[in-house]
């Protein structure tokens, strides 16, 4: 199989290939992406004998990881010409973009699965769930302010007022994307081809927003973003003046949020879904380009396994000197022993180190679990990109 980066002569059968596997051409986010935000540049293709066999876009983003920031790409529209099903395709295409982002120093890939098993045996492990959330519109009554006010968002030129709300609810979080003014242009475009933006102002003050599409019965956000309980509580009272239009509301919210203890009958409606996946590309540089605990100074040697890619597989050496981390191989016998995909989650900080350990992940002595876990607390981890 060959690789290559795409050209503007192939984004033909590359949209053959996402109408084929994901939303038909006359789709409105079909025609959203590959008349505004398809990069040929940005696409990796994967030919047998000069016919397109598997094609993915690493569309590239900023994240916020421990409260620094990192470049990634991420994977989406992975899909394979159904000839070339159950051949091993896949696995070689994300091979090739791992082999790409390294390529251009960028060590830790994003994924949304549609199915997490086909991708956790390659060392794909999800670190975002969120919280979802399916309520009757006839329920949401809930007592809000006059001062209350709400307003459409019809233009990308206004994503001041969903950007101050976005930075204010994602402070302190982790694993997040960066959004400045070209990517907010971007997603106002997008949810204005398929559906409405709401903003709720308190005092003049943007407090909260939402991306929803009314498809009756349902009510469907595909964003729900608060500065506050009352910014939520606004929101709410918004969607309760559409019973006439839909029967339910369904939202997603960050596992930070925990209102969900407070729902007089929470038996139904409220669920984890999982969202996104991690995947370390350099182990070393990954674990070069975090923080960690400035008081804290010593070495640990562990062993990883990858099933991708050689690079990363094999026993390491990371030692930190306030703060700052130093990685090498070693010959030395290891403690530690752990796969990729655990230790995308401690760096990402989706859990920690002795719930890894615990469910069989990592396997080392109690004494080398308690310093994993001071060297990687674990985070509030949150994203909400699509494409």
């Amino acid at each position: 199989m060959n690789f290559r980066i795409s050209t503007l002569a192939d984004k033909n059968q590359v949209e053959n290939l996402w109408a084929y596997c994901f939303e038909p051409r006359e789709d409105p986010f079909f025609r959203w992406y590959f008349t505004h935000y398809y990069r040929p540049e940005q696409v990796l293709i994967g030919e047998e004998n000069g016919v397109m066999c598997c094609v993915t876009h690493l569309n590239p983003y900023r994240l916020v990881l421990r409260g620094i920031q990192v470049n990634t790409s991420y994977v989406v529209g992975l899909a394979t010409h159904p000839a070339a099903r159950s051949q091993g395709v896949g696995k070689q295409l994300l091979q090739a973009t791992l082999e790409e982002m390294r390529k251009k120093q960028e060590y830790v890939q994003i994924l949304m699965p549609s199915h997490a098993g086909f991708y956790q045996p390659y060392g794909y492990e999800l670190y975002c769930h969120q919280w979802q959330e399916t309520r009757n519109v006839g329920s949401l009554c809930v007592k809000v302010p006059d001062s209350l006010q709400y307003a459409f968002i019809s233009s990308p030129e206004q994503w001041r007022y969903l950007a101050s709300v976005y930075e204010q609810y994602t402070q302190g979080l982790s694993g997040y994307a960066i959004r400045d003014e070209v990517s907010w242009r971007s997603h106002i475009a997008a949810q204005l081809a398929e559906g409405y933006i709401v903003v709720c102002f308190m005092d003049k003050m943007p407090i909260s927003y939402a991306f929803y599409r009314i498809a009756t019965p349902m009510i469907q956000c595909g964003e729900f973003i608060y500065t506050s309980f009352q910014g939520k509580k606004g929101l709410l009272h918004y969607m309760y003046n559409h019973r006439s239009q839909g029967e339910i509301l369904q939202w997603n919210e960050g596992l930070h949020d925990q209102s969900y203890r407070f729902y007089s009958d929470g038996k139904k409606g409220h669920q984890t879904i999982p969202f996104m996946t991690c995947r370390i590309v350099d182990v070393k540089g990954a674990l070069e380009m975090i923080p960690y605990p400035a008081e804290w100074t010593g070495e640990i040697i562990f062993h990883i396994k990858d099933p991708l890619v050689a690079w990363n597989g094999g026993n390491w050496k990371l030692q930190v000197n306030h703060g700052q981390g130093h990685v090498k191989r070693t010959e030395d016998t290891p403690t530690v022993e752990m796969s990729v995909g655990a230790l995308g989650m401690l760096i990402f900080g989706t859990v920690s180190a002795k719930a890894l350990a615990y469910n069989e992940k990592i396997h080392g002595n109690d004494e080398d679990i308690l310093m994993l876990d001071k060297l990687f607390p674990v985070e509030h981890c949150f994203i909400n990109e699509w494409y």
